[in-house]
């Protein structure tokens, strides 16, 4: 368990980030996919990038608690249907570079099994 407090916005900014970075560099396409996605969403840009600098400052062992303690966050505060929007949200940035990588995919379908989706 990791000392990141989360709620509904941090723990899906851990997502994004756990996502996008599946292939070990987030590219240009992937950062404005989410960029796109988030201000559609009218979601506090500000949020995320405290976020992101949280997480860049992490171990990759402290990186690894926090990802796991924010699908388990998701898993039990979201609804079905916020479950199937995260899900959508984040396979679409998986997929906005050139497709959606192994790494990613790895990761979306654990993630799939692990909201029950």
């Amino acid at each position: 368990m990791s000392t990141f407090s989360l709620t509904d916005e941090t723990a899906l900014d851990v997502l994004i980030f756990w996502i996008e970075s599946s292939d070990g560099v987030i590219s240009y396409d992937e950062d404005k996919a989410v960029k796109r996605a988030l201000e559609n969403m009218e979601y506090s840009m500000t949020t995320f990038r405290q976020t992101l600098s949280h997480l860049g400052a992490l171990s990759n062992k402290g990186l690894d608690e926090v990802e796991e303690d924010a699908i388990k966050y998701v898993r039990k505060n979201f609804s079905d249907d916020g479950k199937r929007l995260t899900f959508a949200l984040l396979q679409a940035i998986a997929a906005s570079s050139v497709g959606i990588g192994t790494e990613a995919q790895k990761k979306l379908d654990s993630l799939k099994r692990d909201l029950g989706l």
